[in-house]
């Protein structure tokens, strides 16, 4: 019943559904109820009926999970508990949040231009813990706008345009942290606080309160309370009727205009930690502070105190003081009442005493005064030399910081005393080298920070004596080379920073002596030259950095020596190859503990990656690879990686150019976890790329340009559970039904911003998730079978017109163009010809072996002949050949065969000469058949069998007596001249 009734107040869209589930646990409540005697009986057949209702029940939650992916928010991949809208330019502050999952815990707001906080503006979220809602505009906070979230533990309003808190906290029973700085607040109201029973931590710095009474009246409401910020306000007078805040530990006055530090009338017993510096408003000369017992810091930096009117007896337990920028004058007088304070404070263990102007004299005056622990003498511009025992008085000195000074000397007479120092801060001085022995006092010195020094070149013996050093911390000097001695006296150093210096070469066995380094940074620096066996020796380092150098090759075994490196960062120099082919010599063959490697953003793009590049590489978990303007993986490059979890490639687009991924490249990559391809110019994806990624949970794709996202990308994926597109160009079709559906009701799957995807068609305002996708369910598949086989029947019936009729529409124009010329063009021709010799390609050889000698050749009366390939006239039309052949010979002489039957241009010499000769009534046509030809097989052509039927014709004789009657047939034939105007028959010699 308590499952069901959280079903019923979280979806009341499902009425029915649970009303339902409610008839079917009636059904079996009454039995348990109403009828103990017979539990026993039928509780065999009662644990199958309450599995179904599990089952029911189980069925109605997979409608109530909520849908992942929002308009103005996303969450975080690796927690979907976190969610983020920053920077989105909210303004409607309920509607960009309304489709965010009741579970959320962190909820973050940032940059937004949010101004109003409506009541219960945040009551779909119940189990917030922290929300964040710094940097917007908010003036105005409704009474009962946090009702609801009773778990959360943390607020931020920092930078927004609050001016006055009301009773706006109302259900805010357990939140720990107020963070209200940066706003404009000027009034409180007396109960604005009151709901806030367990707030520990209170920020209302950087506002423009003025009254302290205002405040004290409001926080008398908050029991816990540990930590009130009050810094950079406008408060110049403490609050003298009495108050108390017991739970009080840390109060900040920094930054107000504070002209009295007393405390008289506030009474804070546990407070341990005050802040009063930067008060300038004017010298303070009232200080009381008995009430404070337990105070263990105070900072009066930047504030002018009477040093006088701190009473010591009240400061028993402090064991920090910060009296920076003082402006002293060099006078003894001032150092004299210092020392007299900090020689009343028995329990003072560390001195901040920073921009007060004191030299190595004023030095052995406060070293005089008090046995510290940490001194800070940080920015004090008058210290140039330390050279004479400046420190003896403070042996027990364990910190030291001289850092931002004028310092470009010491020796070691400067610390002779110092055996227990363990930290030493030289940094942002003047120094360009060290005397030999410099620090050799300090036995147990284990952090030394000598960065940014305009130091050229290093003198081992300045280091001689540091055996316990294990940080040493050279970056932004003016380092150019360094050797093999250069660390020789670092027997237990563990980090060397030498970034941001101007190394160009490391030579062999540089680091040799460093045998237990586990660190070592160099980036930023010129190196171009790494010489075999410069990092022999180190066998523990697990960490080396080498991003923004001038790298460009990796000489043979270069990182042999470095079995236990795990972190090796190449980012950012100006690695590239040229081709994918085999390196002889892996650069990474023998580092088979490295886990995480970086090769980002080379100068020119690493260009192609050779084939086994990432050989040796059985144990690297994270690689990075993006920022290469060009890279180009064809090749299977990472089946090495069997146990990379991280893979980015992202921001390699040069231009236009889009990554060319090969489709096997992540076969291999079986315990991927995330992937980012983002900012690439994708354009499409191979389908089952990521197919074999069974254990991915990130995939990043955004900044891309892919328009399609479908299931064929997605396949296999069991364990995506953050898959982002934002910012490509999806459009708004069929093709995307798929993912739009798919991305819409996954429970599992987060795809942040899904409600904000527009359609990318041109003129298109709409969302993706708007698109209508009812006509992509339409069955087209009736549709498509009858247009392809009209299709497929029109084609055919035209290719079998065409190949049918064709032929047969040029023949008719031809007969057209010859009626018109032969009947209405009639000229007077004079003949060129004896007779026009109509025959087949195949008969050729006849023609020109027989008949042609026998007509054109010897004694008799010989014919001149028109030929095909003799007297056709080129570059005319072959139709006007014909036509002009035919009316410029007496006679057309047609060999007759089988073949002859077959070709349409004899059928079309025997249709015009036909034409000819009815038109012009004169026997013009002899036939002249080399073979029997069956009657049946002149049915297509009509005319020719029309002739034969109605005349007899010449026939080429099998035997050789019989020829010379044929010649002289064929001789009678074309002798023939005249003819009586009636007869149009065929002349047939008998």
């Amino acid at each position: 019943l308590f499952v069901l009734n959280i079903l019923l107040a979280k979806n009341e869209q499902q009425p029915f559904l649970i009303r339902e589930s409610l008839h079917v646990w009636r059904d079996f409540f009454p039995v348990v109820t109403w009828m103990p005697g017979a539990v026993k009986m039928s509780w065999g057949n009662l644990v199958p009926a309450l599995q179904l209702l599990l089952l029911f029940i189980g069925l109605s939650l997979l409608s109530l999970v909520d849908t992942y992916g929002f308009n103005k928010c996303t969450q975080y991949e690796f927690d979907i508990h976190h969610v983020f809208c920053i920077r989105k330019k909210i303004t409607n502050l309920t509607d960009a949040i309304s489709d965010i999952p009741g579970y959320t815990t962190h909820l973050n707001l940032t940059e937004n231009y949010i101004e109003i906080l409506p009541a219960r503006s945040f009551t779909n979220v119940p189990a917030l813990l922290d929300l964040r809602l710094e940097w917007n505009f908010i003036w105005k906070i409704d009474e009962g706008a946090f009702r609801g979230l009773e778990n959360l533990t943390l607020l931020n309003l920092v930078e927004n345009k609050i001016q006055s808190v009301n009773n706006s906290f109302e259900g805010l029973s357990n939140l720990e942290t107020l963070l209200l700085n940066h706003n404009q607040i000027t009034h409180i109201h007396q109960k604005a606080f009151a709901p806030l029973v367990k707030l520990k931590y209170l920020s209302l710095a950087r506002n423009n309160i003025s009254n302290f009474s205002v405040i004290l009246e409001a926080v008398q409401y908050l029991p816990c309370l540990e930590y009130l910020d009050l810094t950079n306000n406008s408060i110049i007078y403490l609050d003298h009727s009495p108050k108390s805040l017991v739970s009080l530990l840390h109060l900040s006055f920094q930054g107000n205009k504070l002209m009295e530090l007393n405390f008289s009338a506030l009474s804070l017993p546990n407070l341990t930690t005050l802040s009063a510096s930067q008060n300038g408003h004017g010298v303070i000369q009232n200080v009381y502070l008995e009430t404070l017992p337990q105070l263990r810091s105070l900072n009066l930096s930047g504030t002018s105190v009477k040093l006088e009117m701190l009473s010591a007896k009240h400061l028993q337990n402090i064991r920090v003081i910060d009296l920076s920028n003082r402006e002293l004058r060099h006078g003894h007088l001032n150092v004299k009442t210092v020392c007299h304070l900090l020689r009343n404070l028995p329990m003072l263990e560390a001195l901040v005493f920073q921009k007060n102007a004191i030299n190595s004299e004023g030095i052995k005056h406060l070293a005089k005064c008090t046995r510290l622990l940490f001194l800070d003498l940080g920015q004090n511009s008058d210290l140039v030399h330390l050279n004479d025992s400046e420190f003896d008085a403070l042996p027990s000195l364990q910190r030291l910081n001289l850092n931002k000074c004028q310092l470009s000397f010491i020796s070691n007479r400067t610390w002779s005393s110092l055996q227990n120092l363990t930290i030493l801060d030289l940094s942002h001085n003047k120094f360009k080298s060290f005397p030999d022995f410099a620090f050799s006092p300090l036995k147990g010195l284990k952090y030394l920070f000598l960065s940014r020094n305009p130091i050229t070149e290093l003198n081992n013996l300045a280091f001689s004596g540091l055996f316990s050093l294990k940080e040493l911390n050279l970056a932004g000097c003016w380092i150019v080379t360094i050797d093999r001695y250069s660390f020789a006296q670092f027997p237990n150093l563990e980090l060397l920073d030498l970034g941001a210096n101007n190394i160009r070469t490391l030579n062999r066995g540089t680091f040799r002596c460093l045998k237990k380094l586990s660190v070592l940074i160099l980036s930023h620096n010129r190196l171009e030259i790494i010489e075999p066996s410069a990092f022999s020796g180190l066998t523990y380092l697990h960490h080396l950095d080498l991003v923004y150098n001038s790298l460009s090759y990796f000489h043979k075994h270069l990182f042999s020596d470095l079995e236990k490196l795990q972190v090796l960062k190449l980012g950012f120099n100006k690695i590239k190859y040229e081709t994918t082919r085999t390196l002889q010599y892996p650069p990474f063959m023998k580092l088979k503990s490295l886990k995480q490697l970086s090769l980002e953003g080379q100068q020119n793009g690493i260009q192609v990656v050779p084939s086994n590049f990432f050989q040796g590489l059985s144990s690297l978990q994270e690689l990075l690879l993006g920022k290469n303007p060009s890279i180009f993986l064809d090749h299977r490059q990472f089946d090495p990686l069997i146990n990379l979890t991280k893979l980015d490639i992202s921001g390699t687009k040069g231009g236009d150019r889009s990554l060319y991924l090969n489709a096997s490249l992540f076969k291999k990559l079986k315990r991927l976890k995330i992937l980012r391809l983002e900012n690439n110019n994708l354009d499409s994806l191979v389908p089952g790329m990521f197919s074999s990624l069974q254990s991915l949970q990130v995939l990043s794709l955004r900044f891309n340009n892919l328009k399609v996202i479908n299931q064929s990308h997605l396949e296999n994926l069991k364990s995506l559970m953050f898959f982002d597109v934002y910012g490509n160009k999806l459009q708004c079709n069929c093709d995307n039904m798929w993912f739009k559906n798919w991305s819409m009701n996954t429970g599992e799957v987060h795809v942040p911003f899904l409600r904000s995807y527009p359609c990318q068609q041109p003129e298109s305002q709409s969302l993706l998730i708007d698109f209508d996708d009812a006509m992509c369910n339409f069955d087209f598949g009736m549709v498509y079978f009858f247009c392809s086989f009209s299709v497929v029947l029109t084609t055919m019936v035209f290719s079998w017109f065409s190949a049918k009729m064709i032929s047969s529409l040029w023949y008719g124009l031809y007969i057209c163009r010859a009626w018109y010329l032969t009947k209405w063009n009639k000229t007077e021709k004079k003949f060129l010809y004896d007779a026009f010799v109509s025959f087949s390609a195949t008969d050729e050889e006849w023609v020109y072996k027989e008949l042609v000698p026998a007509l054109e050749e010897g004694s008799q009366t010989t014919f001149k002949l028109c030929l095909h390939h003799r007297d056709f006239e080129p570059g005319i039309d072959i139709f006007e050949n014909i036509q002009n052949a035919i009316n410029t010979s007496r006679k057309t002489l047609c060999v007759v065969s089988n073949q002859y039957l077959h070709s349409e241009w004899c059928r079309l010499e025997v249709q015009l000469a036909s034409m000819k000769m009815f038109y012009e009534h004169k026997d013009v046509i002899i036939l002249i058949f080399l073979e029997e030809i069956p009657n049946y097989r002149l049915s297509s052509y009509h005319r020719l069998r029309k002739l034969i039927n109605r005349q007899t014709f010449i026939t080429w004789p099998d035997s050789a007596h019989q020829q010379p009657l044929f010649w002289a047939r064929i001789r009678n034939a074309l002798g023939n001249e005249t003819v009586e105007k009636e007869n149009t028959h065929l002349i047939v010699v008998e």
